[in-house]
């Protein structure tokens, strides 16, 4: 899809706001949520998102009725071995005047790896929080840890973990929103695909799991996401090509760190390809850029006795590790709608069946939404329009 990102920077009008804020608000957890820093980047005209779907044939389900005030903020949050460290994302929020009290939103993005393809610094890349701001809610796009600011960390892609900073973002908004007198109605919608399907599940299982008292979660979409680590790894593992062999590099890097498997990249790849990928994936190149350097053939790409141990009895270990982190064993509260399309060559269609099963069976109110032949990319929109008209029925 092609969007004109440049256009967009030229809307983003630089203008002197209000700082007044209200002092007594502090929205955190020892610390975590707390804002450290906040840009604001300017206002986005209703018209001129509206002229910008027209333009580029996007179709997502919302007429934006309002202009948005755009900032960047930069929040604290934890690692894994709760070290304490800085992230970043965007906040927009609905340019009307009155007292209405507007839902948060929270939308997470697909997969990169570059740390400065994010929100914080490119408003457009949080598409779907900026154009629910434009319909009455308070858009959030965090950059989540390991991109943006966090340039000391390595970004826990596909793993459990990444939820924790999703969640202090959330704290930070709410900072954020009290501060300036911005009202809210305490209904809570998190939504995200592919890499942000997996993310927006994972942030629904940390808030019903560890936060209940802090949060009301209204609903999740979570869209065309890998529920399902231990299905996903050992599918693309077995069949012969996979598209997106950057995707595979990434969780490696992820795994190995947070995971503490403590293993060179020899161990899993061939060369040439085991002394590329920790450059590659050391935030300072797209996942496309990536590709370039890497085969989509499993057999050339993964060491042969790893692919042999990994599909028979070994690799208990990784597996594990896997299993761990995936999102289909447990019991959701707020309900969810699964989006995926039919013929999903990235991410395996079957994921979001499995969740749906393994969910329904725990009681949870759960459904998926099918885009009947498409891939993973073309069912993008499909997939947000239909998520976003269900958030909408559910508003208050």
């Amino acid at each position: 899809m092609k969007m004109n990102i440049k256009l967009i920077l030229i809307y983003l009008l630089l203008v002197s706001c209000d700082d007044s804020k209200n002092t007594e608000c502090s929205i955190e957890s020892n610390g975590r949520g707390k804002i450290l820093s906040v840009l604001p980047l300017g206002n986005i005209s209703s018209t001129f998102l509206s002229d910008f779907l027209i333009d580029n044939n996007i179709d997502i389900g919302i007429n934006p009725k309002n202009d948005v005030k755009v900032y960047s903020i930069v929040y604290q949050t934890i690692d894994w071995k709760n070290i304490v460290r800085q992230a970043s994302g965007a906040i927009y929020v609905p340019d009307i005047d009155g007292n209405e009290k507007f839902p948060i939103y929270s939308g997470q993005h697909g997969t990169e790896s570059k740390r400065s393809n994010v929100a914080s610094l490119t408003p457009l890349r949080g598409f779907d929080a900026m154009f629910m701001a434009s319909v009455g809610y308070i858009g959030s796009s965090p950059d989540l840890l390991g991109l943006g600011v966090s340039d000391d960390v390595v970004h826990p892609y596909v793993h459990k973990f990444v939820a924790e900073a999703v969640v202090d973002k959330i704290r930070a908004v709410k900072n954020f929103i009290c501060e300036r007198n911005i009202g809210y109605n305490k209904q809570l919608f998190i939504a995200g695909y592919s890499e942000g399907g997996y993310v927006a599940m994972a942030t629904h299982q940390l808030i019903e799991e560890k936060y209940p008292e802090e949060f009301a979660l209204t609903a999740t979409a979570p869209m065309a996401g890998p529920y399902d680590m231990s299905f996903s790894s050992k599918r693309i593992l077995s069949i012969d090509s996979y598209p997106q062999p950057g995707y595979i590099s990434f969780t490696y890097m992820s795994y190995n760190e947070i995971e503490e498997l403590n293993r060179p990249a020899s161990d899993l790849f061939q060369s040439p390809y085991a002394e590329k990928i920790p450059s590659l994936m050391d935030g300072s190149k797209s996942i496309a850029e990536a590709n370039n350097y890497l085969t989509k053939k499993i057999k050339n790409l993964f060491a042969e006795e790893f692919l042999t141990e990994f599909l028979g009895n070994g690799e208990i270990e990784l597996k594990n590790s896997f299993q761990r982190n995936s999102l289909v064993d447990w019991s959701p509260k707020a309900p969810i709608r699964l989006y995926h399309g039919s013929d999903d060559e990235e991410v395996n269609y079957n994921n979001s069946v499995i969740a749906l099963d393994k969910l329904k069976a725990a009681g949870a109110d759960i459904d998926l939404i099918t885009i009947e032949g498409g891939n993973h990319s073309s069912s993008v929109f499909e997939s947000y329009s239909n998520a976003l008209e269900w958030f909408n029925s559910l508003r208050e």
